[in-house]
């Protein structure tokens, strides 16, 4: 197991983790979560990403430690070009993951200077009714303080069946102990993508982009993947067929898609 180095960046506010010993820089947003990347562990960071260790240094970066009212999506995408510059970071390979992919969308629209390729994982470019109704669903629990039902709709929502019932228990446990600052930072950070579109503005990504889709994504919905792959000139995309929102964590050809394209772009 390679070593996971966990930092903070006292300027921006903003936690991150970095590994691995490649020449080329990879930055991973993930996606909207009441976790803040303080709370997952060294372990579940290496299951998830640790294919990416040998030919890159990987960064992966978490919303900042506190979230205003009102804060955009593009905001984001702001603080972490702020970040990159602070760590003297001219340029890098971008993978974003839902809500991280928003913000990776639009980090490439204003600074395509940053990325030398792009992947857009389990996102969208503008809402849609799918993805409307969950946020809102999700919203409205957080604010009632509702954990419990939160947990259940989110996992129903993100995982297959096969894992469920073992992740349901597990984040039940956590989310017994979630402050109301982290349910207000949730709520801040989720309003922010029902105030998301960037979608007229695709034509300006013009580095090597891939799309990935899930057909049984219940979250944002599949039709919001293709319609952003249809929109960025000269994207790929590539669509599981079995796996829902959850499909980066359910599919082994996930990291390994995205590790093919990287290879042949950087």
């Amino acid at each position: 197991m390679f070593s996971i180095h966990r930092n903070h960046l006292s300027d921006q506010g903003v936690d991150y983790v970095t590994f691995g010993q490649g020449d080329k820089v990879l930055v991973i947003i993930t996606g909207l979560s009441l976790q803040g990347l303080s709370d997952i562990s060294d372990l579940a960071i290496y299951s998830l990403f640790y294919r990416y260790a040998r030919e890159y240094k990987v960064y992966i970066f978490d919303r900042k430690d506190h979230i205003e009212e009102g804060i955009s999506i593009e905001n984001m995408a702001d603080d972490l070009y702020h970040s990159l510059q602070e760590l003297h970071i001219a340029n890098a390979s971008i993978i974003g993951i839902s809500q991280g992919g928003m913000i990776a969308q639009l980090f490439a629209i204003k600074y395509p200077q940053k990325v030398t390729s792009l992947v857009l994982a389990l996102t969208l470019s503008q809402n849609n009714a799918i993805s409307r109704e969950t946020i809102e669903g999700w919203i409205e629990m957080a604010e009632m303080g509702d954990m419990a039902k939160l947990n259940k709709d989110s996992m129903c929502k993100t995982f297959s069946s096969p894992i469920l019932k073992k992740t349901y228990l597990i984040n039940r446990l956590f989310l017994r102990s979630v402050s109301k600052e982290k349910r207000e930072r949730f709520v801040r950070l989720a309003k922010s993508i029902l105030e998301f579109d960037c979608h007229k503005s695709l034509d300006k990504i013009t580095c090597p982009t891939l799309v990935l889709g899930a057909k049984k994504d219940l979250v944002l919905g599949v039709d919001g993947a293709r319609e952003l792959a249809n929109s960025i000139p000269n994207a790929s995309y590539y669509e599981f067929s079995k796996q829902g929102h959850a499909a980066f964590i359910e599919s082994k050809q996930f990291n390994k898609m995205i590790l093919e394209f990287l290879r042949e772009n950087t």
